[in-house]
């Protein structure tokens, strides 16, 4: 039987209550965690002008100015263009660096940035449906992690989003049972249109099924190769999604493995065998390990233990040149009539795995 922890709203990670229209989730998001956005940014630019060899403000203004990413999540997802706005309004925190900061794997694309990582899990079982992931992150953004809990609507469910201060999310479930992982996939082609990552998480989670969040993902063009790993009770679906389009898992099985190659998108073995920088990840040898011990994993707990192996290559350390860290890790047991969320809201093995609390049923 699963141990008992203590609840993330308990733990050092800020959890941030939100509610609300996109401008008001926004603004309390920036007013909250203000100082730590404040220091995070200071990482990011930082890290930009060591990168680049240029200023930051210099960075963000040619990126935003050769894309028309804004555009595309103005009128693709206008609620979250306005939580964006709203994060910077209360956060003090200029308009363009937000939402910058917010396409993050697109602003990596541009500025030619690899080798970051992330390995995504999934398991199929009688009683349910176990997704989980190690999101790997710039090691300059530790110290960032928070959870958003956004409160249900009469639109969109409860959600449990980890991500870090300032940022819209990187990961996440809904009380309804849909969670979504990713990983990124550097090889497959890019644009500077279309939906960027970070407004493609929470669109899904927005969805009440896995098949309504996977029609939501085939309808939108992609900024960037990643892969979305989206799971209900019913099981797993996997797309593997890029500027030149959309692949999807070809065949269902009891397992699913995932880290930074692409694996059923046409010619992804041309692509996974390619020596390049992408290689400093690991994803081979990654996925290699993880598809012989998946299928041998019990429970939840366990899979827990494999996300903090850093032996494996599983819990990312730094390490130059990969200076690539485990930011987060996140298992979602969803069943018939539950949805559990476990977050570690720092490397796995060195911060505890805590439980997101579901808020009570109204008249509870």
């Amino acid at each position: 039987m699963r141990r008992q922890p203590d609840a993330v709203a308990a733990g050092a990670v800020p959890v941030i209550e939100l509610s609300g229209d996109g401008r008001a989730r926004g603004r309390t998001h920036g007013e909250e965690a203000r100082s730590l956005i404040s220091s995070s940014m200071e990482r990011w630019r930082d890290r930009i002008e060591q990168l680049t060899g240029r200023s930051s403000a210099d960075h963000v203004a040619r990126f935003l100015g050769a894309s028309r990413l804004i555009d595309a999540v103005r009128v693709g997802s206008p609620d979250l263009y306005d939580e964006v706005r709203g994060i910077a309004e209360a956060s003090g925190q200029p308009l363009d660096d937000v939402f910058a900061y917010n396409f993050m794997d697109e602003e990596w694309r541009y500025a030619g940035v690899s080798a970051i990582g992330c390995s995504v899990i999934g398991i199929e079982g009688e009683s349910g449906v176990i997704l989980g992931q190690n999101m790997d992150l710039p090691a300059s953004m530790d110290g960032s992690q928070v959870l958003l809990h956004i409160r249900a609507d009469a639109d969109d469910p409860e959600q449990f989003v980890a991500s870090a201060a300032g940022m819209i999310g990187v990961l996440g479930v809904n009380r309804e049972g849909v969670a979504c992982c990713v990983n990124t996939l550097a090889q497959l082609p890019s644009a500077l249109e279309g939906m960027p990552v970070a407004f493609l998480i929470r669109e899904i989670l927005r969805r009440r099924t896995r098949v309504e969040a996977g029609t939501y993902l085939r309808s939108v063009r992609h900024a960037s190769g990643q892969n979305y790993a989206i799971a209900d009770r019913h099981g797993i679906d996997s797309y593997e999604c890029s500027a030149a389009g959309i692949s999807a898992r070809p065949i269902a099985g009891p397992t699913l493995v995932h880290t930074n190659h692409p694996l059923w998108t046409a010619g992804a073995a041309e692509l996974a065998a390619r020596p390049d920088e992408l290689e400093l990840s690991g994803t081979r040898s990654r996925y290699n390990y993880l598809s012989v011990a998946v299928p041998q994993l019990r429970d939840a707990a366990e899979l827990e233990t494999v996300f903090a192996s850093r032996d494996s290559g599983v819990c990312v350390v730094p390490r130059p040149p990969r200076m690539s860290k485990t930011f987060c890790g996140a298992v979602f047991e969803i069943g018939e009539d539950m949805t559990s969320a476990r977050f570690a809201l720092g490397q796995p093995g060195a911060v505890e795995w805590s439980t997101a609390v579901w808020s009570a049923p109204a008249g509870a």
